[in-house]
């Protein structure tokens, strides 16, 4: 579609009218440019023609109307002869050989009020349907036809004139002080269009206001030399005053200072003047020539206030103004001088950005990103990039307010449009779906760019495919085009030499990005050789990039590959045979102590992923490594915001080998157990909502107490659960949480460190107060001493002095009611550590009748007896089992009495013993030992409940 039409720029439709209507327009351009020749009553003139320049878009929205209304005629006929009029009387001031007097000139101010008037009054008949629905345009009509009708010029004449004149016209009829105005006064809740608002692209076939003449351009030579027509009008709006110059340089001061006489000058200059000046004890003032006895310069605060509140008057009126000449947008020149003043602009002032896309600019630029005009296309795309620079909200704004698919079809055009469109549509932030159209309509096309030798257009290719590929479903439409092989291929074989390392990071990015959305990747090839992206020369290569790259964006996106291809067996034995033949361990731990947060983030997340496969070879380089592994439990100071690394890397620390002495004991050497304790506190006192990665921190300080207790063999380990009484610690997680992995940690905690209490469990040691030989006392004595001695309490199940602080005792801990209630969780894993942690106490090493009685006070066999109704989970079963079967066995009548009841428990068990292979003999011989126990249970006493139980466990029996 040629860029033109795309503007529409021709569908004039009103033909009957339209020599009408292109005299009426030209009759006021020629206006404009006839009043800015005026000297006298400058002010009022320009201000005549500011009135008429913005008529001209009530003038084009009649023109082109799809609904014109019926007195069109009418209303063009009265502008045209208003238009007219106005001409007549600015031509009466250009009477070279008739000088206009001052009366003359007044009566003609007054006639052209009237005029102006009755401008008003024909804009206001132009109906509402006329402009189609769109408040906008028809709130900037009415409210231009309402300030038309209440206009006012001020004669500004010497008062003897003023006095003199005064005298001739009556009072009614001398012209009162004008309003403010502005250049295009529209209420504030209208001024941001919407993207139906056609009349911001609407064609507009004249030229702006015409640059001013010689002797205007002499009188504001002072004015800064980058304003032109767009901001001349806009200083007729914020008229200027003498007071704002510099008396020397004859520009508006920034930094206005007063000297000793009381005249005001631009600092930077006075300064220079006072240095320079050929007698340094005789200076003078520059513009008086008086002698000055002092160099002190004050700051002009009033005047340097005020000229900042002008300057900021006058650039939202050059916006205003540029956003004007935009949606006229007839000429290039007109274009390029209204966009280049913005530019100048925005980069004067970054506040300035925010008014320039508030005021509705937006949408006009983006329509002119189609232009004919390189140039102006070029420009277009440059002020863009200087509204988004850094403004994320306003690449989003941007994006949707754009017409995606007029881009694409843009891109398909020749190649300095394709390149400038592409490398925009990188720079901008696109919905979800605007990444979904692009990437079916675009991507073959931006691919190829890619592979081209430019490196420009690569580069913009790049960046528009990094942000596609960003979006996971199109990842699938991605990997059709081939996108991966091409991406690896850039990575690993491709090597242009004058070209930045940015390509890599991008190939790598977009490679990434594909491999995240899941696609299948163990057929990826790398080069021309058939190497896979599963393969050990893919492998090798990341990592040895990994080692040699010092850019953390391509470290990041290198380590985000290996976290994809962890996801698939096959390559993650390739990863994990390549780090334990390779150093490259020693790479990936290095990685940890990189500043940059991202880049640690990513690589402990593939260290724990590979914890469970090389872990004690990632133990070692971590202790080998400076600053390790203390670095991992570093928390910033001063601050209690938990951060995603710091979660992180308490989580890695708990996934390694818990069994490696090596690790552990440098932990404890390090002292980081009074740490762990405080911020486990310092998380259940002020709830996991304080941070969104609270509980992975959480879970992981857990699953590092936990280390500790699996090797209390080592005294120091001992020392350190005692001194900590961790049995309660973990006592109290076990149920004060709302993690299942820290209920489940905190149940394998206290499972290790029941399997030592049999081992510190003692009977107490009565010691002899003297020798037998010497001091025998008689029998009576020695009895009664026996009996008034006070005797340690013993447990009844470890037979020895227990405690919960010193060996760890779960009775004397409470920690088996709390066990019992996690039997009832949904999750397998807690059920199955909690069952854990009971069974030690039902271990061949304790006290097991009476453990089982404990339990049995306590319905614990019922706790078991839902488990093995609601769960199916393997080892899970195992356990609830095992215990049935020391109930049974152990547990006198009432455990089979309870156990009887239970009458889905045969099914049950036939359900687990068909289902099962390794605890076939288990299940039969609890099977028999059931049925041996109701039988004796059902002949010594006779029960008549067991009667209906006891022939189907026999079947049962049979059955197995």
């Amino acid at each position: 579609m040629d860029c033109i039409s795309s503007l529409n720029f021709e569908h004039i439709k009103n033909t009957s009218f339209a020599s009408v209507f292109e005299s009426l327009l030209a009759d006021i351009s020629s206006i404009i440019e006839s009043v800015e020749c005026i000297q006298a009553e400058q002010e009022n003139f320009v201000e005549l023609g500011c009135y008429l320049y913005r008529v001209f878009p009530a003038i084009m929205e009649l023109q082109f109307s799809e609904n014109p209304p019926k007195n069109t005629k009418v209303i063009v006929e009265s502008l045209s002869m208003n238009v007219n009029l106005v001409k007549d009387l600015v031509g009466e001031c250009h009477k070279e050989n008739h000088p206009v007097s001052d009366a003359e000139l007044a009566k003609i101010l007054a006639k052209l009020v009237r005029v102006i008037k009755d401008i008003g009054e024909c804009l206001c008949l132009i109906p509402s349907t006329t402009f189609g629905g769109q408040k906008y345009v028809e709130t900037a009509v009415w409210s231009l036809s309402d300030e038309l009708q209440n206009v006012h010029f001020e004669f500004k004449k010497p008062i003897e004139s003023q006095m003199s004149y005064a005298m001739q016209i009556p009072s009614s009829q001398m012209l009162p002080l004008p309003e403010e105005s502005d250049l295009y006064p529209v209420d504030d809740e209208v001024l941001v269009p919407t993207e139906s608002s056609q009349v911001l692209s609407m064609p507009y076939p004249v030229d702006f206001i015409k640059s001013t003449n010689q002797r205007s351009q002499e009188q504001h030579e002072n004015v800064d030399k980058s304003l032109v027509t767009l901001p001349h009008v806009a200083h007729y709006i914020e008229p200027l005053y003498n007071t704002f110059f510099c008396p020397l340089t004859k520009q508006v001061m920034d930094d206005p200072v007063t000297i000793e006489n009381g005249v005001t000058y631009e600092r930077k200059v006075i300064t220079e003047w006072f240095e320079t000046s050929s007698h340094q004890d005789n200076i003078v003032c520059p513009t008086t020539g008086m002698k000055l006895k002092s160099r002190v310069l004050s700051v002009n605060v009033a005047l340097k206030t005020t000229i900042e509140e002008w300057k900021e008057r006058t650039e939202v009126a050059r916006i205003k103004a540029a956003r004007t000449a935009l949606s006229m947008a007839c000429s290039d020149s007109m274009i390029l001088e209204a966009i280049r003043d913005l530019q100048r602009i925005c980069k004067r002032r970054r506040n300035k950005k925010v008014l320039v896309v508030n005021v509705g600019i937006l949408p006009l630029l983006i329509r002119l990103l189609g232009y004919k005009d390189r140039d102006v296309r070029c420009e277009v795309l440059e002020l863009l990039r200087q509204l988004t620079e850094e403004d994320d909200e306003g690449k989003e704004m941007i994006a949707n307010i754009m017409d995606i698919s007029a881009m694409i079809e843009l891109m398909s055009s020749s190649e300095e449009v394709q390149m400038e469109m592409t490398s925009f549509l990188g720079e901008l932030i696109l919905s979800n779906d605007s990444k979904v159209y692009v990437a079916e309509k675009a991507s073959t096309s931006i691919i190829k760019m890619v592979q081209s030798g430019n490196t420009i257009f690569r580069n913009a290719a790049f960046k528009a495919l990094s942000q596609i590929s960003s979006h996971h479903p199109n990842g699938k439409i991605l990997l059709e085009t081939g996108i991966l092989n091409i991406m690896a291929e850039m990575m690993f074989t491709r090597r242009i030499y004058d070209e930045l390392m940015d390509s890599k990071k991008e190939a790598a990015a977009i490679l990434a990005n594909v491999l995240d959305s899941g696609v299948e990747h163990d057929s990826i090839k790398v080069n021309t050789h058939g190497r896979r992206l599963s393969s050990d020369y893919a492998v090798y290569n990341i990592i040895h990039m990994l080692k040699n790259s010092t850019p953390e964006e391509l470290n990041i996106n290198l380590i985000r590959i290996l976290l994809c291809l962890t996801k698939s067996p096959r390559s993650m034995d390739t990863i994990v045979s390549v780090v334990n033949e390779t150093e490259a361990s020693y790479t990936l731990i290095e990685l940890i102590n990189n500043p940059h947060e991202q880049l640690g983030v990513a690589v402990i997340k593939l260290l724990i992923l590979l914890a469970p496969h090389v872990g004690n070879t990632l133990v070692e380089r971590l202790c080998k490594t400076r600053g390790q592994p203390l670095g991992l439990m570093e928390c910033p100071s001063g601050t209690n915001h938990i951060t995603e690394k710091q979660a992180l890397s308490a989580r890695f620390l708990a996934k390694l080998p818990q069994q490696n002495l090596t690790l552990n004991l440098a932990l404890l050497n390090n002292n980081v157990v009074p740490t762990i304790l405080e911020r486990i506190f310092l998380i259940q006192r002020n709830g996991t909502r304080t941070s969104r990665h609270a509980t992975v921190y959480l879970e992981g300080l857990v699953g590092i107490l936990v280390r500790f207790t699996t090797t209390l063999y080592e005294p120091q380990m001992l020392f350190l659960a005692r001194t900590h009484n961790l049995t309660s610690v973990f006592t109290e997680l076990v149920i004060k949480t709302s993690s299942d992995e820290v209920q489940r940690l905190s149940a394998i905690g206290l499972e290790n460190l029941s399997l030592e209490s049999i081992n510190l469990s003692r009977p107490p040691q009565i010691k002899k107060t003297g020798s037998k030989k010497f001091f025998r006392l008689p029998n009576l004595l020695s009895s009664r001493s026996v009996e008034t001695r006070k005797m340690p309490v013993l447990c009844p199940v470890h037979r020895g002095a227990c405690s919960s602080e010193t060996t760890f005792c779960l009775i004397d801990a409470k920690a088996v009611e709390r066990l019992l209630v996690c039997l009832d969780h949904e999750n397998d894993e807690v059920v199955e550590a909690s069952m854990a942690a009971i069974c030690t106490l039902l271990d061949d090493k304790v006290d097991v009748d009476t453990s089982v009685s404990l339990l049995s006070e306590i319905n614990a066999i019922q706790y078991v007896l839902k488990v093995v109704k609601e769960h199916k989970q393997e080892g899970l079963l195992q356990k609830s089992f095992w215990m049935i079967e020391k109930f049974l066995a152990r547990g006198g009548n009432k455990s089979v009495s309870d156990i009887s009841q239970d009458r889905l428990l045969p099914a049950s068990l036939i359900s687990a013993f068909h289902n099962g292979n390794d605890r076939c003999r288990l299940l039969q011989l609890l099977i028999t030992a059931c049925n041996e126990k109701m039988l004796e249970f059902q002949f010594s006493f006779g029960s008549s409940s067991l009667k209906t139980s006891q022939p189907f466990l026999l079947r049962s029996s049979s059955n197995l």
